[in-house]
């Protein structure tokens, strides 16, 4: 089985923890475009062995708009986007592989399975995650945002849901929670969607962050892994405002 109308789109910076397995669960696909804006570790050297991957290397623009300049190297019309640590199971491939779009409009919805330390994540918001992440190229775009990019929709768009799953491994190592923190804090500081809060709101709203994932959202029930990943949603909430505080405190 060869995938040949539609083209697995990925940007990394440092994933060789991840990339691999992502690139082997890619192997019924013709040719796999791989982005890496950076990468210091063995990334690289670990996409060159794949034979059907082409690798591009270039600037991070943001999320939305390197995954559009991304998607643009890619021959077809059709893109799957991935993340560096993302993998498609079979029953995903196989659905792919007998799918034939009729319509270019038609996007489609793919159910993500997160995992934290070795165990899928059901609570804290992380096991009902429905992701747009096969569409044409032509009729859609990421949006520009710096982070939490999405798929821009538009009034004659459609979407559909493809059985079968991403494997998401979101989280191998605790310093991942304080290096996502850091890493997203820093590009949401820098968009034009920073907002500044007074610090006893940001002290509130980090607060909430924490009650929201571990009691609303259940992450309780999941043991230790549901109490870190409340208290990493809390973490990331203080240091996405606590940035922007900063810099408009510096400049008084």
């Amino acid at each position: 089985m060869e995938i040949s109308y539609v083209t697995p789109v990925l940007i990394v910076k440092n994933g060789e923890a991840t990339i691999g397995d992502t690139l082997d669960a890619l192997s019924a696909f013709k040719k796999v475009v791989v982005y890496d804006n950076g990468s210091e570790d063995r990334t690289l050297s670990i996409v060159n062995e794949f034979a059907n991957v082409q690798l591009i290397q270039g600037e991070f623009f943001g999320f939305g708009i390197t995954k559009n300049v991304a998607a643009s190297h890619a021959n077809t019309e059709w893109i799957f986007s991935l993340d560096c640590d993302e993998a498609p199971d079979q029953t995903l491939i196989n659905n792919i592989a007998a799918w034939h779009p009729q319509d270019d409009n038609c996007v489609v919805e793919i159910h993500r399975e997160n995992f934290f330390c070795g165990k899928p994540i059901k609570t804290n918001g992380w096991g009902n995650d429905f992701l747009i992440r096969l569409y044409n190229k032509e009729t859609h775009r990421f949006t520009k945002s710096q982070v939490h990019e999405k798929l821009e929709l538009h009034s004659n768009s459609s979407k559909i849901k493809l059985p079968g799953k991403l494997q998401h491994t979101a989280i191998t190592d605790l310093k991942q929670i304080l290096e996502k923190a850091q890493l997203y804090s820093e590009i949401y500081a820098n968009s034009e969607k920073a907002k500044f809060y007074p610090f006893p709101i940001i002290i509130l709203k980090t607060c909430f962050a924490f009650f929201r994932s571990y009691l609303l959202k259940l992450g309780l029930f999941s043991g230790w892994r549901g109490f870190i990943i409340s208290f990493g949603d809390a973490v990331g909430v203080f240091f996405k405002y606590a940035k922007v505080y900063q810099k408009a405190e510096v400049k008084k």
